[in-house]
């Protein structure tokens, strides 16, 4: 399987998260990306997107946060040999948190696929099972932790 190209996945929650924001700040966004792309090509291959998620919150939402009607949190997964299920829900559960009380929410999930598959490492049939059991137990725990009446949105990256 092919690895996903940084700087489109950030285009991609550009679009996303101009739906809840400021439609200039995401131009300025878009902006910023298309800039990077074009002066830093070489570069774009190693944008590690866990770290620029962040940022491009803050240009979408500002030093504050999130705006007061949709919560925005973001867990990158780290680097593991095993998934455990305890370690996931303390995490998930960790973020879920962060949205308690919020009508509309988006957790947003990146870096699975590469804690799955490293680089270097080929995506074989037991990894794609790997990643669909661990993609399924984030989104069972973050139905299971949503606040009733609630719209959440997982989004894996």
């Amino acid at each position: 399987m092919p690895r996903p190209d940084p700087v489109e996945q950030l285009r991609t929650l550009n679009e996303l998260l101009a739906r809840v924001s400021d439609p200039e700040r995401s131009e300025h966004a878009r902006r910023a990306l298309e800039f990077f792309y074009r002066e830093h090509p070489e570069d774009a291959a190693q944008v590690q997107l866990g770290s620029y998620v962040e940022k491009l919150a803050r240009l979408h939402f500002g030093e504050g946060g999130e705006p007061a009607s949709m919560g925005f949190s973001h867990w990158h997964v780290p680097q593991l040999e095993v998934f455990s299920a305890l370690w996931i829900r303390q995490a998930i559960v960790g973020e879920m948190k962060k949205l308690a009380g919020r009508r509309e929410a988006l957790l947003l999930v990146t870096g699975l696929r590469e804690a799955v598959c490293p680089r270097g490492k080929y995506w074989t049939q037991a990894r794609q099972s790997e990643y669909e059991r661990v993609r399924g137990w984030i989104e069972e725990l973050a139905c299971a932790w949503a606040t009733r009446g609630s719209q959440l949105q997982v989004v894996v990256l």
